[in-house]
Parts: structure tokens; sequence; C-alpha cells
């Protein structure tokens, strides 16, 4: 059963207009343009606001809907049963939209198929007289000329769902980057028309924001709120918003980015992938395995392994290889499970071990299954290394790829022939004087400039060795 409560509160118009002001007026527009949008056969939309004169314009909204304005009381009565509740592909919900614009003005008239309303200084009024077609407001409001440049600055914001006109220049649509399914948050009137919230199936589109413009969310071609992210998001149903329709809660804001992260991924670049939004996006359980990837891609390159803790030496090897080691900071807690969870990234350790704590390798090569290729390798190097490092170094083979190119034990190296080819040379040479160098400095930093003097003096030694001896270089001549 309906209880009827009248007169229970009055409204200060101007307090209300004063708390309105606060947001822009710029919302007078897009109200009246929403209301006009949601309109049954509408075809055209025109919008005319006056340069102020002596503190007062003109704002007026006409549209060509052949049923016009439904019921005219409920211009003036405030969340009375609006017939868009139910409908998620309609914007209002409260019957406010109409009530705050009316709330700026000085005098208002709203003229439709069912009738006119006047608003002015004796009150309200309603007359017989219509219109053949559609519903005009014109309404009589304070405005600056900065509030009035700021209007119409805003109301350019618009994506116009029909041809819609602004002081006479057409509104442009945006290019649409991407358009796809979603399901995301909304709001929808039950039975007892109740507002209550649901998940639902919708389109969302993405769109590139023309020039000088900051990139909003949209409510079915109506911007809610500043996002500051890289597109435009018009969201093709209801949005649960504020009272105000002004502002979105931050939960729902980033399914709406991590949905558009995981479509336009292929459109990421280096510093793209570093904004914040994307960083908030990435952080999603939702975020996509391939999104991650492609995200690290671009930060960090595809040479690159996460900071091992347990094998620190695997990340100087890692550096030295130039692999970028990412650090614990470098990204966020979501980000680093979503990397994992995509194997998108792994412990230095894992691919540099220099910790193998016994690991037999997958492959030891015994001395009959040695190639030419391996022979004269490892013929050269016990040749060499009495000369370079007082001693004679002999070498092992191995196959890993789990296991680093090669490491030096005491009186041999082992080469991993899984990351090594004994038949380039000039990769023989690097690799024999980079492990020597370990047998001198008795180090495993190879970040360390003693390291690199060291690899260098040992190659300078080198050099003078072959140009005494000619015999020595017949193993790769």
């Amino acid at each position: 059963m309906t209880t009827t409560r009248k007169n229970w509160i009055d409204v200060d118009m101007d307090g209300l207009r004063k708390l309105l002001a606060r947001r822009g007026k710029e919302f007078a527009i897009y109200e009246l343009v929403q209301n006009a949008w949601d309109e049954p056969n509408v075809t055209r939309v025109d919008v005319t606001l006056t340069r102020p004169v002596h503190g007062q314009s003109i704002l007026t909204v006409t549209d060509d809907s052949p049923e016009g304005f439904r019921d005219l009381t409920h211009a003036h009565t405030m969340y009375a049963e609006s017939y868009k509740k139910s409908n998620p592909e309609q914007r209002g919900a409260f019957n406010l939209g109409e009530k705050r614009v009316l709330a700026l003005c000085d005098e208002a008239t709203i003229a439709s198929t069912t009738g006119t309303v006047t608003f002015n200084s004796e009150g309200r009024s309603r007359s017989k007289q219509r219109r053949d077609t559609g519903t005009q407001f014109i309404g009589r409001m304070r405005l600056t000329v900065a509030e009035y440049d700021q209007m119409l600055v805003k109301a350019r914001y618009l994506e116009p769902i029909v041809p819609t006109m602004i002081n006479g220049q057409l509104l442009p649509n945006r290019e649409q980057l991407a358009s796809f399914e979603v399901i995301l948050p909304t709001v929808i009137a039950d039975e007892e028309g109740h507002m209550r919230p649901s998940r639902r199936k919708t389109y969302l589109r993405v769109m590139a924001p023309l020039p000088g413009e900051t990139p909003m969310l949209y409510e079915m071609g109506i911007p809610v709120v500043e996002t500051g992210d890289t597109w435009h998001i018009d969201i093709h149903q209801k949005v649960p918003l504020n009272m105000e329709r002004d502002n979105v809660t931050p939960s729902f804001l980033n399914e709406a980015r991590v949905a558009v992260l995981n479509a336009m991924q292929g459109h990421l670049d280096a510093e793209l992938a570093s904004l914040p939004w994307v960083r908030a996006a990435a952080s999603q359980t939702a975020c996509a395995d391939q999104t991650i990837q492609t995200i690290l891609d671009l930060r960090f390159g595809q040479d690159r392994v996460s900071y091992d803790v347990i094998d620190t030496g695997s990340n100087r090897e890692a550096a030295s290889k130039n692999f970028t080691v990412v650090s614990g900071g470098s990204l966020t807690a979501g980000e680093w499970a979503n990397a994992r969870r995509a194997g998108a990234i792994i412990p230095a350790g894992q691919k540099f071990s220099t910790n193998p704590d016994g690991k037999t390798p997958d492959k030891v090569y015994t001395r009959s299954e040695w190639t030419r290729a391996m022979e004269d390798y490892a013929k050269f190097v016990e040749r060499v290394s009495p000369a370079l490092v007082g001693s004679i170094v002999t070498l092992r083979y191995i196959a890993d790829p789990n296991i680093v190119c090669g490491e030096f034990f005491d009186t041999y190296f082992y080469v991993n022939l899984a990351k090594h080819d004994v038949r380039d040379w000039q990769a023989n040479i690097e690799l024999m004087l980079h492990e020597l160098t370990h047998t001198v400095v008795r180090s495993n930093d190879h970040l360390n400039h003693l390291f690199y003097e060291t690899v260098g003096k040992l190659g300078a030694k080198l050099v003078l060795l072959l140009a005494k001896d000619g015999h020595l270089a017949s193993c790769f001549i």
C-alpha cells in the first residue's frame, strides 16, 4: 500500500543552486541531453546556450521524439517512479535530472506533446499548449562568461548517439578503437521498483580522445568522471553512480580499466605500460596472462628475471648477460601474482644458477662422446691456460637448459652445450676468458670492476701468446 505524504519537505532552491554549482554547471546540458537521447525514436537533439548578457543566459534543448514528455508531472516531482528504472540501457532512475536543472534557473518552460509547464517567480503553472512533436526545455540561468565558456567546452565531450547540435555545430563522434562485451556491475529496479545492484553483460567502447580532451568514463555517451587514463571508456548500460551522478566507486573503475587493458594491450608502448592506470589494472586478478606478459616485455624487455634472494650470484650472472633483474619493488603485489601465474617471469636462479647445490646436469658427456669441435676447444684451453693463469685448466661438457653457460671448479670449467656452440670460436674464447678470470679474482661478482679489468688483461695476454706461437691458432684456423 502506498502512503501519500504531501508537503513534508521544503526545498530552498537558492541553497540547492549553490550546492549544484560546485560540480560545474555543464551538468545542466548533460541532464537535458541524456533525457532527450532516452526518448523513443528521437533522431535529432538541438542545444543552444546564449552568451551571458548582464549575467543571464538562455539554455534551450529540443528533441524530435514523436511521443514527447510522457508525464509532465515528472518534470517537477522528485523521486517519482521512473519508467527508466527497469531498463538498464537508459540512464536515469531517480527522476532528479530536470529538478537539478530547474534549480539553476530563474525561469524555465518545458513544452511537450502533452502540454506545457512554466516555472517563474510566481511558482509553477501548467497550460494545455502542446507541441506537435518532441520536447523543448527553455531556461534562463545566471551565468558568468567563464561559466559559459566552460559549459560549451564540456558540452563537446558528449558522445552523440543521435545527431546532436551545440549552438548550431554538429557534435563529432570520436574514433572507436575497440568495442567488446564485458560483464560489469549495474543497477536495475526489481518488481517493486527498488533499485538493486546486479551484474550484466554489456558493451564497452574504447574511444580516442579528441585533441585537448581529458579521458573520461562515460555512461552511454554521457561524460561521468575524468579518469586521467589513456582513452575514453563508454559503458552501454546504467553505471552505478553516486547521487550527484559524477563519480563511480574505485572497484567499478578498476573492473572497467582491466577490461580495457586486456582488450587494448596490443596498443601499449613502453611509456603507456608504466602509467598508473595500467599498473592498477595489471594488479587485478582479471588481468589476462597475455596482458601481463606484454606489459613486462614493454617495461623490462623480453630478457628479464626476478631478483633471486637465495641464489644471489645468479642476479649478477643475469645482469652480466644483459638481462634485466626485476627487483621486488618494481611491481605491485598484484602484478607479481599475475606475472607468476602467467609464467611471465622466473627467478634469476632458475636461468642462471650459480648455486646448483650438487644438482646433476641433465647430460654429462663422456670423453668417447666428444666431437672434433669439443676436442679442439679442450686442447686449446689446456695449451694456453698455463701462460694465462699459471696452471693447466681442463674442460668438461654438459647439457642442461637450467644451468649457466659455464662454471669454474678449481682446475676445470664445464661448458654447457645447451647454451654454447663449441663451433663458434669467438664465443669459445669469450667463455674461456670469462671462466679463467674467476680463477684469478676468486669472485662470482661479474659486475665488479676488478672482474672486467682481469678479463681485459687475460685477453691481452692471449693476443701476445698467439702472436708468439702461431701453432696455438691451429685449433680454429
